[in-house]
């Protein structure tokens, strides 16, 4: 398939996909953020304010929360290495992360394996990716946990503004909602892309390896292109590949990620039945393959040995001697298939003739 037509594959899918709803639509003045109307209600804004220094606690860098996946994320998570004795909590800072209701690690697994379907139907995996996806950030087996306002180090105490979803070193970063992207990086976040909403909310990806070729600061891209790829850079170097996912409402504070990425999995997933409908809507099957007849050699013969002797010459006699395998070729093949079985036994029978002897008995008649 040429590139100008997968393209157009994944527009049509896209296109009939929007039509049902699916997507979000582009956000002007006079319309609500979509994203707002389906999160705010279950996010929590980050502090505004500096954190009070007053009545620290210490939480000993070992025992950090973390609900990471076993090996991904060591103590110094997306921050710098916590001081020796732990990263010193402020007591208000505490209490913050203390009303946080967590919820358990997530993972696109299931996602994925509906995903697969499309594959089966004929599409690319990549195309799967950019229509299956929805608005799922990472195009590619990718796990991630609860750690907003998780305690980060460097310099001093930090919170976590965002969600680590870990994934492979350069799995595609794609796009979670139409807009316009910026690049940046400096030491803390690395490199990075900006995905800016009409309204000014925008998608923070952090810690990429690379920007996706033809990448340009001000081009309008749509949900699911890929912007970058997952990696390590900035205050992440060292540690386990992910990309930090931050989400800021009207270029305001930061909210928690992670029930809106959970939230895009479940969209998702609820809505692929209507991306297979779209996709075959797009390629239809005019008809049913012809069972494609198995080569007949020397050391693969579909309808050997005998076919002549248990096939052909009874049906001459006129007896039913025909065979599964003789009724699989004609069905298969009602054109050429007779004329096949024909040619088959003639080289049977050929086969079957001892020409010495033939040869010897004809000797010694005499002329």
């Amino acid at each position: 398939m040429t590139h100008d037509r997968r393209r157009a594959t994944a527009v049509l899918v896209l296109a009939a996909v929007s039509g049902a709803g699916i997507l979000a639509a582009p956000v002007t003045s006079a319309q609500t953020n979509p994203i707002l109307d389906l999160f705010t209600t279950t996010t929590i804004a980050a502090p505004g304010t500096p954190v009070p220094e007053t009545s620290p606690g210490e939480v000993p860098a070992e025992e950090q929360p973390t609900e990471a996946p076993a090996g991904a994320e060591d103590a110094k998570g997306d921050g710098a290495p916590a001081p020796a004795g732990g990263i010193v909590v402020p007591a208000e800072a505490q209490r913050i992360i203390d009303k946080v209701k967590r919820t358990g690690s997530s993972s696109n697994a299931e996602l994925l394996t509906a995903v697969s379907q499309l594959v089966a139907l004929g599409m690319s995996e990549a195309e799967s990716y950019r229509t299956g996806l929805g608005r799922f950030p990472v195009a590619g087996p990718a796990r991630y946990s609860h750690d907003w306002l998780y305690p980060r180090y460097g310099p001093g105490f930090r919170f976590h503004l965002g969600c680590d979803v870990f994934a492979a070193f350069g799995t595609p970063v794609r796009a979670p909602v139409d807009g316009v992207v910026e690049s940046h990086e400096d030491p803390l976040g690395g490199l990075s892309v900006r995905v800016v909403m009409p309204d000014r909310t925008y998608f923070y990806l952090a810690h990429l390896s690379s920007l996706v070729e033809g990448f340009a600061d001000g081009m309008s891209v749509s949900t699911g292109d890929i912007v970058g790829y997952v990696g390590d850079s900035g205050n992440a170097k060292g540690g386990a590949p992910h990309v930090h996912v931050g989400v800021y409402p009207k270029g305001g504070g930061p909210v928690d990620p992670k029930p809106i990425l959970d939230k895009f999995l479940v969209e998702a997933k609820g809505h692929l039945p209507d991306v297979i409908a779209a996709y075959k809507a797009a390629h239809p099957v005019s008809a049913a393959p012809a069972i494609p007849l198995l080569p007949v050699s020397p050391d693969q013969r579909l309808l050997r040995p005998t076919l002549a002797t248990r096939a052909v010459h009874p049906f001459a006699s006129g007896g039913d001697g025909w065979t599964p395998a003789v009724l699989y070729v004609l069905a298969s093949d009602p054109a050429a298939g007779a004329g096949y079985l024909l040619q088959t036994a003639l080289d049977d029978l050929a086969a079957d003739i001892n020409w010495s002897a033939r040869s010897r008995s004809g000797a010694s008649r005499p002329n």
